[in-house]
């Protein structure tokens, strides 16, 4: 049953969904050329008539602390009229992303509404190659076929291309009269924001997922994401003050090479990683007790060569920094040299390198990874004939 309320005036006129660079920061979410289209969007959107009272539409990175992006962010999805997803292979290919339009579309299927109708106005931001991205792609074309510009090269490059720019404002003009038509002539009541995960339709991709195991002391409960991954202590570790879980990073970068990603809590199993790639990170504070010690001696017996480990503190958090780096010490000590894990100690830091290290652990278990019979008997192979005449000309 949907909870809905009454129709307000100057709702959200659209909601643009995008994925952010892969350095992005609080100071600089988003893409310079996501933002000067967004900018571009609602300016066509005030040329054109309408009755209503108008609010720009919504971007995270409108959003300024200290207030809550999150919070602003479910709040804007939940009002906006027509969702606008950016699309490109990153997009299509993650789980956060689609999380949030899937959420669209059941809104859009509560009030009665297609689920791929007028209120979701995909945009060809920038072409996948993919087949698997061909249905996605051919939706988002619908509003511009004829545009060979926009069709050949997506809105990234004729946002940014003077060469483009005509084709640019044609486009452009097409979307903010879609967004407007929509909203005044049908306009689509709020809904309760979205809480709790939110299920999405699987699509293709690797079959061997990529591990992202924490030990970490245990962690308070979080509120729900939009994310929404199971809730587990991995989940909701974060090292660095006023940061994201740092497994939201690793899953940025793993759905990046179009891999499904597997968040653990570490528990002792020798087999953890020996068919999956992976990434174990350790807050160096549970070597303080005895379990947390015992947990990191059965980690050392899990690793492969194609498990990186990071031992993460936050450096900046004032006070007591010896003892982190005793700590930190003392954790590093645990491995044997084949193995010493890497160190982490600023966030800048942990967001410059684990995409690199995320990459560099695929192609070593692409390059070295196990090859395990399949289960059950043994086939026979199968024989031109079932008793083959003896071999002619060798002595016997």
């Amino acid at each position: 049953m949907s909870h809905e309320r009454p129709g307000l005036a100057g709702a959200r006129y659209f909601f643009l969904s995008y994925v952010p660079p892969p350095t992005q920061n609080d100071r600089t979410l988003g893409d310079h050329w996501v933002r000067r289209f967004y900018h571009d969007l609602n300016l066509a959107i005030d040329g054109r008539p309408g009755a209503r009272l108008r609010r720009p539409g919504f971007a995270d990175f409108t959003v300024r602390p200290p207030e809550d992006r999150a919070e602003q962010k479910r709040t804007a999805l939940a009002e906006a009229e027509v969702f606008v997803p950016l699309y490109s292979p990153d997009y299509l290919n993650r789980d956060d992303s689609r999380r949030e339009r899937e959420w669209f579309r059941q809104r859009l299927l509560r009030a009665g509404r297609p689920a791929d109708g007028d209120n979701i106005l995909p945009v060809l931001w920038t072409p996948s190659p993919a087949a698997v991205h061909a249905p996605d792609q051919a939706r988002a074309l619908a509003m511009a076929a004829d545009v060979d510009a926009y069709a050949a090269n997506g809105m990234s490059a004729l946002c940014r291309l003077q060469i483009f720019q005509k084709a640019y404002k044609e486009v452009l003009g097409r979307l903010a009269q879609h967004i407007v038509d929509t909203a005044e002539q049908t306009p689509l009541q709020p809904a309760e924001p979205p809480s709790g995960p939110t299920d999405v339709p699987s699509t293709p991709t690797s079959e061997v997922p990529f591990l992202a195991v924490v030990i970490a002391p245990e962690q308070p409960p979080a509120p729900a994401r939009l994310n929404g991954r199971p809730d587990t202590r991995a989940d909701r570790w974060r090292p660095f003050r006023d940061r994201p879980p740092v497994v939201d990073d690793v899953a940025d970068a793993v759905q990046r090479l179009r891999m499904p990603i597997d968040v653990r809590d570490f528990v002792p199993d020798a087999g953890l990683f020996r068919g999956r790639p992976g990434v174990l990170m350790i807050d160096p504070q549970v070597v303080e007790t005895e379990d947390g010690t015992e947990a990191v001696r059965a980690a050392v017996d899990c690793l492969h060569s194609w498990v990186g480990v990071v031992v993460i503190t936050d450096d900046s958090v004032p006070g007591r920094h010896s003892r982190r780096t005793a700590l930190l010490d003392r954790a590093v000590a645990m491995f044997p040299a084949t193995a010493r894990p890497l160190t982490v100690t600023t966030y800048d830091d942990w967001r410059a390198g684990i995409h690199g290290l995320v990459d560099r652990m695929r192609r070593r278990y692409l390059d070295t990874r196990p090859a395990y019979p399949p289960p059950g008997r043994p086939i026979s192979k199968p024989r031109l004939w079932e008793n083959p005449p003896p071999d002619e000309g060798v002595d016997p």
